[in-house]
């Protein structure tokens, strides 16, 4: 005859439970044996952890990873381990999560819990299944999730109290507003997964226990420690989302961490280097009037890299930058790549500084931009605006290109709120004066703006103020060339449609009303519509038809 336990009130939890063992129910004395068990390295994961020998093989194993017999769920009928054994039936562990993180009212009492009975094919709570199980949190009394005795906000709480409790006072003042930030926001399942499990969060405990105000200065000192980049890149966005620290530039601000590197690594030109950079190229990021850009970063970090090459090279040479002469200049450009001529911008600085004789560095010659025929852009405008099998992102970026020559730099620095309607009419601004945009790329940037993308880890729908957020940091945009491949791979090259457009746009455009309504440059307009008034499509890649 199998033995029942009694049935009684735990002296541990205090919850009416059958009591196998010494009053306790046998959740409550698993926890005790876990607190009087010595923790052994288990057989198979190698943890430090509380291990029972396996009846099967006779090997230590921990609890994750003791083999358990599978059963038919009672809900979805699969073959699976059992995660708990619920009135309707035994349960997989997906149908666990599912149902108590979808709590519902129970049909029969109208009490909102988690539906773990059946009365006939309708679905009912644990206490009108006749069991005591009924999942309510343990501070609120509202129904628990999966991640305990607690619901996700009451958990949430309890873990960032744990965590900011622990900070000095001065610190725990400067991080309120990110406390109240996280929860108080609207995803909590997705903040309560940040603390427990992100980098980031591990990073901003480190550092708060060195008793140090928080920073944009001591979090670049951390971005150059070898592998906390990226954990030290998030926990800047999330800390000036939350009011912590102040906004700024931080493409700029990648700049001039990437100037202290380069000065660093090379003490012996650090006068020049430092002049160059601090006092030419920096200023002029700064006064930009458009915000800066990936590719404006890129550009600075170049000419920093070409003024070192020569610098390096001149001094190999035991030459002084005083006494470069233009044979040595020519010299150098004619043993290197192409990119050797960013070193005119260097050169200009040093002469105007009175660091160099004036050198004579050519540009370099553009190449002739090669297009796409008129009816293949057409084409592939089309499949953006109608094909429904691309995705929605595809879709708005290739129109962008292929209808108003934009660079993916500029598109995915998109806001959400970048549309306008006035009436009927959709609005975009991509200079000084709105575009007009057909409705139908009307709809498709409305349809983006307004889907909210799911969060990889937590799967909550979370919020970005960009129409082209980052795949796992919502703080933050799609980056330029993970956008430039996603068109790639969809037919959608940018230069080519990108040439086509601003030649058609330069057609029809002059140069003033090109540059103030698609944000390019009036120079850059002027040499579209010389590039136009030269038969453009004789420089059109299109196939050529064999009539013969």
């Amino acid at each position: 005859m199998a033995y029942a336990a009694a049935v009684g009130v735990c002296r541990e939890c205090a919850r009416t439970r059958p009591l196998p063992s010494q009053g306790l129910c046998a959740a409550c004395y698993a926890r005790g044996l876990l607190k009087r068990t010595p923790k052994t390295p288990c057989a198979e994961c190698g943890q430090q952890r509380v291990c029972r020998r396996s009846r099967t093989d006779g090997r230590s194993l921990c609890d994750s990873c003791r083999p358990r017999p599978a059963e038919n769920c009672a809900l979805c009928s699969a073959s699976d381990q059992v995660m708990a054994r619920w009135p309707v039936g035994p349960v997989c562990r997906n149908c666990y999560a599912r149902v108590r993180n979808n709590p519902a009212p129970c049909p029969a009492c109208g009490v909102t819990r988690a539906l773990i009975g059946r009365n006939g094919n309708e679905p009912i709570c644990g206490p009108c299944s006749g069991t005591d199980i009924d999942y309510l949190c343990k501070r609120c009394a509202g129904p628990s999730d999966s991640t305990g005795s607690l619901c996700v906000s009451c958990a949430l709480t309890a873990q960032a109290e744990r965590y900011f409790g622990g900070m000095p006072a001065a610190l725990q003042v400067q991080l309120q507003p990110f406390q109240d930030r996280l929860t108080g926001g609207d995803q909590p399942r997705a903040a309560l997964s940040w603390l427990r499990l992100s980098a980031s969060a591990r990073l901003l405990a480190d550092f708060t226990s060195r008793g140090k105000r928080i920073s944009h200065e001591g979090l670049d000192a951390v971005c150059r420690e070898p592998g906390r980049g990226q954990a030290a890149g998030y926990l800047r966005d999330v800390l000036v989302d939350a009011g912590v620290l102040a906004p700024r530039d931080e493409h700029t601000a990648s700049v001039e961490r990437r100037f202290a590197e380069i000065i660093g690594a090379h003490p012996d030109l650090a006068a020049h280097l430092h002049a160059y950079g601090y006092g030419s190229v920096l200023p002029r990021l700064r006064g930009r009037q458009r915000p800066s850009t990936e590719y404006v970063a890129q550009w600075a970090t170049a000419r920093m890299g070409s003024a070192v090459e020569l610098l390096t090279w001149a001094r190999g040479r035991s030459l002084a930058l005083d006494q470069l002469a233009q044979d040595d200049v020519d010299q150098w450009l004619a043993e290197g790549a192409s990119t050797r001529h960013n070193v005119r911008d260097f050169l200009v600085w040093a002469a105007e500084d009175g660091r160099a004789q004036p050198l004579l560095v050519p540009h370099r010659d553009k190449p002739v931009p090669i297009g796409i025929g008129d009816h293949v852009r057409w084409e592939l405008l089309q499949r953006c605006l109608r094909e429904e099998a691309l995705p929605l992102e595809v879709r708005v970026a290739g129109a962008l290109v292929l209808l108003h020559g934009q660079q993916a730099t500029r598109i995915v620095a998109l806001d959400r709120a970048c549309l306008r309607q006035r009436g009927e009419n959709g609005y975009l601004l991509l200079g000084e004066i709105p575009v007009m945009l057909p409705p139908a790329l009307t709809r498709l940037i409305n349809d983006l703006a307004s889907a909210a993308p799911e969060d990889p880890d937590s799967g909550e729908r979370n919020s970005s103020r960009w129409l082209f957020p980052h795949p796992h940091n919502r703080l933050r945009h799609r980056t330029a060339a993970s956008l430039t491949a996603w068109l790639n791979e969809h037919g959608i090259t940018i230069k080519p449609g990108r040439a086509a457009a601003l030649m058609n746009a330069a057609v029809e455009l002059p140069p003033a009303e090109l540059a103030a309504k698609l944000g390019v440059h009036l120079l850059t307009a002027e040499q579209w519509r010389r590039l136009a008034s030269r038969a453009w499509t004789a420089y059109l890649q299109t196939p050529i038809a064999d009539d013969v």
